[in-house]
């Protein structure tokens, strides 16, 4: 997996311009026993809060596919680097 950090965001169209939000957190239409919250950290990398998450992606067909990811390395302001994850 090349690019984790593009499981973790999503583009909303907001009249004729276009947003890029980190996914999960209060918009999140998923069991809240596997939301997660992203930030930017002083690392300058994304903080995750959830040692695993699901992030989002389309296959060759333009299918939508659920990707588990296990994140490594720690942030020092809490959570989880979303660059340093892994598939699982």
């Amino acid at each position: 997996m090349n690019d984790i950090i593009s499981l973790f965001h999503h583009i909303h169209h907001i009249g004729k311009k276009h947003e890029v939000h980190h996914c999960g957190g209060k918009h999140c239409k998923i069991d809240p026993a596997f939301n997660y919250t992203i930030q930017h950290c002083k690392c300058g990398k994304h903080s995750v809060n959830k040692k695993t998450a699901i992030g989002h992606a389309v296959d060759s067909r333009l299918n939508k596919k659920e990707v588990k990811i296990k994140f490594t390395e720690k942030c020092p302001g809490g959570g989880w680097h979303i660059e340093s994850g892994v598939k699982t």
